[in-house]
């Protein structure tokens, strides 16, 4: 036991003082790239993340769109009086640069006495994306960094509404502003302390309805009941909202009462699927007779816990999100 201590008394010891980091007071602007030194490897180098730019569709238009979903509660689904708003604006980014651009950089970098630059990725350990428009702002922070691909926004009821009219009316001011927070170290007398710094980034999007009318879609959900057949739109804004850090997937089990036995239909979210799925009931079902549902959750650690059925009668729309603040949401969309 007392040669275990000493070891790890060594081990502790001989250990740095803080992990490899980018000294955030020492860079070069390279080529239109700000580029910090490791704080204690002169040969290593990290690159600041890309700007980001809108993107274009396969048919060469902008890459964005934009989605409001209403559910109005009727007589004949039993839920009269209910109401429920949701948007969701999406669009492509492209942060990727130029494949010759880090040879590039290197090469300036052996000029400034670096014989041998190891270049990595600048940490990130936040992005605030913020929506702006007239004189509208929406805000949500997520605790990665923004790569290339599609971005989904969530907007509540009076966002999403107002965004819908001012694109409506032909007021196409609309533009998307990342501010990323990096992370690195600083030396404040002989020590090296953690520290951080931001870039921001304003990402234009002009969103014009009349030329790309197809980027638009507008779905009044209770009124894609069908007689004798009906369906149910279910909706899981947890992962485009970042609102569980380490869930993996939500499943929602939908029991119908039919004759004999309930006919169960089962969804799957994850964080790379969609966050809208459509039920089509195989069987007719009775909207005066309530539905039930179970939410189950599995964790990265692969953990799972699932909740209690719960019941709803007669409404076409459930919506399983985890709200935290439920002041845009009404009461019967988030009884879970």
């Amino acid at each position: 036991m007392k040669n275990l201590l000493i070891c790890l008394l060594m081990l502790i010891c001989l250990a740095p003082s803080c992990q490899a980091a980018p000294n955030l007071g020492f860079y070069y602007d390279i080529q239109g790239v700000r580029v910090y030194m490791d704080h204690e490897k002169s040969e290593e180098w990290y690159l600041s993340p890309a700007q980001p730019i809108l993107n274009e569709r396969s048919d060469k238009t902008p890459d964005y769109g934009l989605a409001l979903y209403r559910y109005l509660g009727r007589k004949g689904t039993s839920d009269s009086g209910s109401f429920w708003v949701r948007g969701v604006l999406t669009f492509g980014v492209e942060r990727s640069r130029d494949s010759g651009l880090s040879a590039k950089i290197r090469k300036e970098l052996r000029t400034k006495g670096i014989s041998s630059p190891r270049l990595k990725s600048m940490p990130v350990s936040a992005s605030r994306v913020t929506l702006l428009f007239a004189d509208q702002q929406y805000s949500r922070e997520y605790n990665i960094r923004w790569k290339s691909g599609a971005m989904v926004v969530p907007l509540d009821a009076h966002i999403a509404e107002v965004l819908w009219d001012a694109v409506k009316a032909g007021q196409t001011q609309v533009s998307v502003s990342v501010d990323e927070t990096l992370t690195g170290v600083r030396k404040k007398e002989e020590n090296w302390e953690p520290s951080t710094t931001s870039l921001a980034w304003t990402v234009p999007v002009e969103m014009d309805m009349t030329a790309h009318p197809d980027h638009f879609q507008r779905l009044d959900l209770g009124g894609r009941m069908k007689v004798g057949y009906t369906g149910l739109d279910v909706f899981c804004f947890d992962f485009i909202e970042n609102l569980e850090e380490k869930l993996y997937a939500k499943i929602v089990e939908v029991a119908i009462p039919t004759t004999g036995r309930d006919l169960v239909e089962t969804v799957t979210f994850k964080d790379d699927g969609e966050y809208r799925n459509r039920i089509e009931f195989k069987l007719a079902k009775d909207l005066e007779q309530p539905y039930r549902y179970r939410i189950s959750r599995i964790y990265q650690d692969g953990s799972k816990e699932t909740g209690r059925w719960q019941e709803k009668t007669g409404e076409t729309m459930l919506d399983i999100t985890a709200y935290k603040n439920t002041s845009d949401v009404t009461k019967e969309t988030a009884d879970e």
